[in-house]
Protein backbone atom coordinates (compact mmCIF):
# COMPACT_ATOMS: atom_id res chain seq x y z
CA UNK A 1 0.00 0.00 0.00
CA UNK A 2 1.71 2.74 -0.99
CA UNK A 3 1.82 5.96 1.04
CA UNK A 4 0.16 9.55 0.87
CA UNK A 5 2.69 11.78 -0.06
CA UNK A 6 3.39 14.81 2.49
CA UNK A 7 1.78 17.84 2.29
CA UNK A 8 4.26 20.60 0.84
CA UNK A 9 5.24 22.55 3.73
CA UNK A 10 4.47 26.73 3.94
CA UNK A 11 7.40 28.68 3.85
CA UNK A 12 6.81 30.54 6.81
CA UNK A 13 5.78 34.65 6.42
CA UNK A 14 8.58 37.30 6.87
CA UNK A 15 6.01 39.21 8.84
CA UNK A 16 5.89 35.99 11.08
CA UNK A 17 9.82 36.75 12.30
CA UNK A 18 9.62 40.10 13.08
CA UNK A 19 9.18 40.39 16.88
CA UNK A 20 11.66 37.34 17.28
CA UNK A 21 14.01 39.41 14.97
CA UNK A 22 13.50 42.97 16.80
CA UNK A 23 14.13 40.78 19.75
CA UNK A 24 16.94 39.36 18.96
CA UNK A 25 18.81 42.50 17.04
CA UNK A 26 18.34 44.87 20.28
CA UNK A 27 19.34 42.48 22.98
CA UNK A 28 22.15 40.43 20.79
CA UNK A 29 23.41 42.43 17.66
CA UNK A 30 26.69 40.47 17.49
CA UNK A 31 24.83 37.21 17.16
CA UNK A 32 22.31 38.51 14.77
CA UNK A 33 24.69 39.85 12.08
CA UNK A 34 27.03 37.17 12.72
CA UNK A 35 24.53 34.56 11.66
CA UNK A 36 22.63 36.71 8.96
CA UNK A 37 23.38 35.91 5.28
CA UNK A 38 24.82 38.41 2.82
CA UNK A 39 22.52 38.01 0.43
CA UNK A 40 18.84 36.52 0.27
CA UNK A 41 16.48 39.21 -1.62
CA UNK A 42 15.39 42.44 -0.56
CA UNK A 43 11.99 41.18 0.68
CA UNK A 44 12.53 40.20 4.04
CA UNK A 45 14.49 43.01 5.77
CA UNK A 46 12.30 45.62 3.73
CA UNK A 47 9.00 44.60 5.07
CA UNK A 48 10.87 44.02 8.87
CA UNK A 49 12.23 47.80 8.09
CA UNK A 50 8.69 48.64 6.71
CA UNK A 51 6.91 47.40 10.13
CA UNK A 52 9.36 49.56 12.21
CA UNK A 53 8.66 52.35 10.48
CA UNK A 54 5.08 52.30 10.42
CA UNK A 55 5.11 51.48 14.02
CA UNK A 56 7.68 54.72 14.68
CA UNK A 57 4.66 56.58 12.95
CA UNK A 58 1.90 55.18 14.77
CA UNK A 59 3.57 55.90 17.96
CA UNK A 60 4.39 59.45 17.21
CA UNK A 61 0.33 59.74 15.55
CA UNK A 62 -0.57 58.48 18.65
CA UNK A 63 1.05 61.15 20.73
CA UNK A 64 -0.08 63.98 17.89
CA UNK A 65 -3.41 63.03 18.62
CA UNK A 66 -3.36 63.02 22.44
CA UNK A 67 -2.46 66.78 22.07
CA UNK A 68 -4.81 67.07 19.63
CA UNK A 69 -2.97 67.76 16.57
CA UNK A 70 -5.08 66.32 14.06
CA UNK A 71 -2.55 67.33 11.51
CA UNK A 72 0.25 65.75 12.97
CA UNK A 73 -1.39 62.34 13.20
CA UNK A 74 -1.89 62.28 9.44
CA UNK A 75 2.34 63.24 8.94
CA UNK A 76 3.10 60.57 11.60
CA UNK A 77 1.03 57.55 9.68
CA UNK A 78 2.06 58.82 5.92
CA UNK A 79 5.00 60.74 5.72
CA UNK A 80 7.28 59.75 8.57
CA UNK A 81 6.99 56.13 6.97
CA UNK A 82 7.73 57.62 3.63
CA UNK A 83 10.19 59.92 4.61
CA UNK A 84 11.90 56.91 6.57
CA UNK A 85 12.19 54.14 3.49
CA UNK A 86 14.11 57.03 1.51
CA UNK A 87 16.96 57.18 4.89
CA UNK A 88 16.92 53.97 4.51
CA UNK A 89 18.11 53.31 0.77
CA UNK A 90 20.23 56.65 1.61
CA UNK A 91 21.65 54.94 4.70
CA UNK A 92 22.40 51.61 2.73
CA UNK A 93 24.17 53.33 0.10
CA UNK A 94 26.32 55.38 3.06
CA UNK A 95 27.24 52.12 4.57
CA UNK A 96 28.25 50.88 1.23
CA UNK A 97 30.91 53.91 0.57
CA UNK A 98 32.09 53.87 3.62
CA UNK A 99 32.74 50.35 3.99
CA UNK A 100 34.05 49.67 0.90
CA UNK A 101 36.48 52.78 1.32
CA UNK A 102 37.40 51.03 4.57
CA UNK A 103 38.48 47.69 2.80
CA UNK A 104 35.34 45.67 3.19
CA UNK A 105 33.43 43.33 1.50
CA UNK A 106 30.58 45.42 0.95
CA UNK A 107 27.52 45.01 -1.66
CA UNK A 108 24.15 47.29 -1.30
CA UNK A 109 22.17 44.27 -0.13
CA UNK A 110 24.15 43.36 2.29
CA UNK A 111 24.20 47.62 3.38
CA UNK A 112 20.95 47.39 2.99
CA UNK A 113 20.28 44.53 5.19
CA UNK A 114 22.53 45.76 7.61
CA UNK A 115 20.30 49.30 7.74
CA UNK A 116 17.00 47.73 7.86
CA UNK A 117 17.41 45.55 10.63
CA UNK A 118 19.33 47.91 12.61
CA UNK A 119 15.77 49.60 12.06
CA UNK A 120 14.67 47.39 15.07
CA UNK A 121 15.05 50.00 17.63
CA UNK A 122 12.87 52.69 15.93
CA UNK A 123 9.64 51.97 17.89
CA UNK A 124 11.67 52.06 21.15
CA UNK A 125 13.47 55.21 19.82
CA UNK A 126 9.85 56.60 19.62
CA UNK A 127 9.12 55.93 22.96
CA UNK A 128 12.10 57.44 24.49
CA UNK A 129 11.04 60.95 23.26
CA UNK A 130 8.87 61.15 25.95
CA UNK A 131 11.64 61.69 28.31
CA UNK A 132 14.41 64.10 27.51
CA UNK A 133 17.87 62.96 26.29
CA UNK A 134 16.85 59.50 26.36
CA UNK A 135 16.36 59.38 22.57
CA UNK A 136 20.27 59.72 22.54
CA UNK A 137 20.90 57.48 24.31
CA UNK A 138 18.84 55.10 21.87
CA UNK A 139 20.48 56.93 18.85
CA UNK A 140 23.78 55.83 20.73
CA UNK A 141 22.84 52.45 20.74
CA UNK A 142 21.56 52.26 17.33
CA UNK A 143 24.75 53.45 16.04
CA UNK A 144 26.85 50.73 17.64
CA UNK A 145 24.37 48.12 16.23
CA UNK A 146 25.48 49.52 12.85
CA UNK A 147 29.10 49.32 13.48
CA UNK A 148 28.88 45.78 14.51
CA UNK A 149 26.85 44.80 11.25
CA UNK A 150 29.26 46.54 9.49
CA UNK A 151 32.26 44.57 11.01
CA UNK A 152 30.42 40.99 10.84
CA UNK A 153 28.25 41.26 7.68
CA UNK A 154 30.59 43.74 5.84
CA UNK A 155 33.68 42.37 6.96
CA UNK A 156 35.61 46.12 7.65
CA UNK A 157 38.44 45.30 9.92
CA UNK A 158 37.38 46.15 13.04
CA UNK A 159 39.85 49.11 14.67
CA UNK A 160 39.20 50.89 11.62
CA UNK A 161 35.52 50.53 11.86
CA UNK A 162 35.36 52.16 15.48
CA UNK A 163 37.73 54.61 14.41
CA UNK A 164 36.04 56.37 11.49
CA UNK A 165 32.32 55.21 12.45
CA UNK A 166 32.97 55.63 16.11
CA UNK A 167 33.94 59.14 14.90
CA UNK A 168 31.24 59.87 13.01
CA UNK A 169 28.71 58.61 15.74
CA UNK A 170 29.96 60.30 18.02
CA UNK A 171 29.97 63.84 15.78
CA UNK A 172 26.19 62.56 15.85
CA UNK A 173 25.34 62.29 18.82
CA UNK A 174 27.15 65.60 19.60
CA UNK A 175 25.18 67.18 16.87
CA UNK A 176 22.22 65.82 18.95
CA UNK A 177 22.70 66.70 22.15
CA UNK A 178 23.24 70.21 21.22
CA UNK A 179 20.38 70.40 19.20
CA UNK A 180 18.38 68.57 22.03
CA UNK A 181 19.79 71.59 24.57
CA UNK A 182 18.47 74.32 21.84
CA UNK A 183 14.92 73.00 21.65
CA UNK A 184 14.21 72.47 25.45
CA UNK A 185 15.71 75.97 25.63
CA UNK A 186 13.96 77.87 22.99
CA UNK A 187 10.55 75.82 23.44
CA UNK A 188 9.70 77.29 26.70
CA UNK A 189 9.98 80.44 24.78
CA UNK A 190 7.94 80.03 21.52
CA UNK A 191 5.19 78.14 23.84
CA UNK A 192 5.21 81.49 26.10
CA UNK A 193 5.00 84.18 22.82
CA UNK A 194 2.25 81.92 20.80
CA UNK A 195 0.57 82.68 24.22
CA UNK A 196 0.60 86.08 24.16
CA UNK A 197 -0.03 86.27 20.35
CA UNK A 198 -3.28 84.36 21.37
CA UNK A 199 -3.82 86.75 24.36
CA UNK A 200 -3.38 89.60 21.90
CA UNK A 201 -5.33 88.08 19.39
CA UNK A 202 -8.10 87.60 21.22
CA UNK A 203 -8.16 91.21 23.02
CA UNK A 204 -8.19 92.98 19.76
CA UNK A 205 -10.91 90.61 18.45
CA UNK A 206 -13.03 91.98 21.93
CA UNK A 207 -11.80 95.09 21.17
CA UNK A 208 -13.28 95.01 17.41
CA UNK A 209 -16.75 93.54 18.64
CA UNK A 210 -16.99 96.24 21.33
CA UNK A 211 -16.56 99.30 18.47
CA UNK A 212 -18.41 97.31 16.32
CA UNK A 213 -21.55 97.33 18.98
CA UNK A 214 -20.73 101.05 19.73
CA UNK A 215 -21.16 102.07 15.77
CA UNK A 216 -24.43 100.13 15.82
CA UNK A 217 -25.65 102.10 18.89
CA UNK A 218 -24.49 105.46 17.25
CA UNK A 219 -26.19 104.60 14.35
CA UNK A 220 -29.89 103.53 16.12
CA UNK A 221 -29.71 106.55 17.35
CA UNK A 222 -28.89 108.98 15.02
CA UNK A 223 -32.21 106.76 13.26
CA UNK A 224 -34.22 107.81 16.70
Amino acid sequence: MSEAPEAPKETPSPLEDILPIAIEVATDPRGFFSSMAREGGYEAPGIFAAVMLFAYGAILALFQLVHGHLGGVLYSLILVPLFGAICLAVGAAIVLFISRALGGEASFESSFRIVAYSAALLPIAAVALLIPYLPILVLAYQLYIVIVAVIAVNKVAEQKAWAVLGGIGALLLFLSLLGTIAARRVGPKIDALGTRMQKQAEEMQKADEQMRQQLEKQQQQQQQ
